[in-house]
Parts: C-alpha cells; structure tokens; sequence
C-alpha cells in the first residue's frame, strides 16, 4: 500500500512505471515522495484504467500499473456503412489506435510520447500545411486500393492530431492528449488541427513559399469545420475543457501566414465562433508569436 506523503523505493518505483508510460512529472521526477504530481498522474493513470479512484490508491491501481501497458481506448464517433466514421457530412478516418508511440514528432519520457493532464487542454490551433497532400500507387495498394485512406494514413508523419485534407475528408492521426509538437508554446494546451493546401496569408496575395495558391474549395472549409467539432467534442469526451482557437501565427513570428486569412474567416470567425461557440485571443502571444491581424478579423491587433 501506498500512502500520500510516503517515502522510498515503493514510491520510486511508482513514479519510473508512470513516467515509462507517458504520465509526465516534469516537477520532480522519480525523487521517491509521494507528493501533489505523483498523486494526480496516478489519478489519471487510474481514470485512463476505468478503476475508480480511491484516495488509499487502491491496490487494483498499483497491481494494474505492474502489469504491461496497453493504450485506453479512444472513443469513436458513430460508424458508417463504409467502415471509417462520420461527423456531419464528412468523412472520418479514426487511425488513434494506429499511431505509433512514440509519435515521430512530440515530446517522449521513457520512449513513450508523453500523455498530457486533460484539464489542462483547453483549445484547438489551427494550421496550413503549405502544400497539398498527393499520394502514389504503391501507398493506395498498401491501403487496399482505399486512395482517401491512403491519404488519411500521411497524417502519421505530420505534428498534429486531426488533419483535414483537402478532397473533403478527416484524419484522426494521433491520441488527443499526446504531446504533440505542433504550436511551439501552445503544444501544452491545445490539439493541433492542420488543413491540407498552401493559401496565402492575406486573401489574393502571395503565398509563403511563392508557390502558387491552393485553391479554398467548399470541401476543404466544410472538412475544416468538421474536424474542428470532432476535436471539440471528442476533447470535451476525455475531459478537455476546449473553450479557445488559436492560430499557428500567434505562438511563431516565423509562421504569420498560417493558417491565412481567408481559412481564419471561414473556418474560425464564420463557423467555429459563432456556431460551436469557441472564443479567439486576436490580441494575445505566447512565445515569439505575432497577434491576429486586422486584416484577418475586425478585433484583430495592427497590421499584417
């Protein structure tokens, strides 16, 4: 048995088979105290388990952290009659359980990719991939001739948790509390969405890499928009309070032009806000960041 407070090699042990499975104590590690970190990631540990938790930290707990590790199950949205799963009109292909871990991209402790606190995921950050997503024969046999699915399955190699691509469907391609590295320092806080084309950062100019636009189809905004709702209400699932969406632009000075201006419109002040209900920071950085223009939104700050 363990106690809170307790002292020693028991509680070491306890703290190296957490952190081995992704259940980060970034304060104090495997110091052998049995304080305030250790106690919340064996809560989450126990939730994660569906053990209920007593606060003796029932030895079904400890007994179920000996044993080997097997992922918890994420929850799905309802199936279709082609196999992958839906939100609104939208196709979805759910690859959660396929995600290798650790991810190619995200912050690992033990070989794990590091799982973060749900209540601390509290938004969504929106991305352009600057380039449109093609894929090759050998990659839609590998996908039994599924071409979406092949595509779908590209999402594996991109720092983000849903990727929205531009045919008009939706990647679930990494567990929603993995620590992905997307947003620089908005990794800790929100799921990355990333969509699927290169647009410009001001509507009708240049694009970042001077190649030419992707053009913004009804598609590609509808598959947006969805994957939005998806990561808001699949995060609210597991306990994320998503109340925010952010742009790349305001955690990287180095990414102004992501998503761009006329994904921000459609998909953020056009749906995401006054549908889903999400609140935009225009005016708030993290890092080396830059705010939301004016040019992209009337509450914007200053100039692009």
């Amino acid at each position: 048995m363990v106690r809170f407070g307790d002292k020693g090699s028991r509680v070491k042990s306890v703290q190296k088979a957490l952190m081995s499975r992704g259940y980060d104590l970034p304060r104090f590690g495997s110091d052998g105290h049995f304080g305030d970190e250790c106690w919340e990631a064996l809560q989450r540990f126990a939730k994660d388990q569906n053990i209920d938790w007593d606060p003796r930290v029932p030895a079904e707990v400890l007994t179920a952290l000996d044993r080997p590790a097997t992922p918890p199950p994420a929850p799905r949205a309802t199936p279709s009659s082609r196999g992958t799963t839906g939100v609104g009109s939208v196709k979805v292909y759910d690859l959660r359980e396929q995600a290798d871990s650790p991810h190619k991209k995200s912050k690992t402790v033990a070989g794990r990719t590091v799982q973060r606190r749900a209540s601390s995921i509290d938004a969504i950050t929106i991305h352009q991939t600057a380039v449109k997503f093609g894929v090759k024969s050998y990659q839609i046999s590998a996908a039994g001739g599924d071409r979406d699915m092949a595509l779908a399955r590209r999402a594996f190699k991109v720092a983000c948790h849903a990727l929205a691509f531009h045919d008009g469907f939706i990647s679930l391609a990494a567990p929603l509390r993995w620590y992905v590295y997307h947003a620089n320092s908005l990794n800790r806080r929100s799921l990355g969405l990333e969509i699927d084309g290169n647009y410009a950062g001001l509507a009708g100019g240049r694009t970042a890499n001077g190649r030419p636009p992707t053009p913004l189809t009804d598609k590609v905004i509808e598959a947006s928009r969805m994957a939005v709702k998806l990561l808001m209400e699949e995060g609210r699932k597991e306990g994320c309070p998503i109340k925010y969406i952010h742009a790349h632009r305001q955690s990287s000075r180095s990414r102004r032009g992501d998503p761009g201006e006329e994904l921000w419109r459609k998909v953020v002040l056009e749906y995401a806000v006054p549908v889903l209900g999400l609140q935009t920071e225009p005016g708030k950085t993290w890092g080396n960041g830059k705010p939301i223009p004016k040019d992209w939104d009337p509450n914007g700050v200053g100039e692009y």
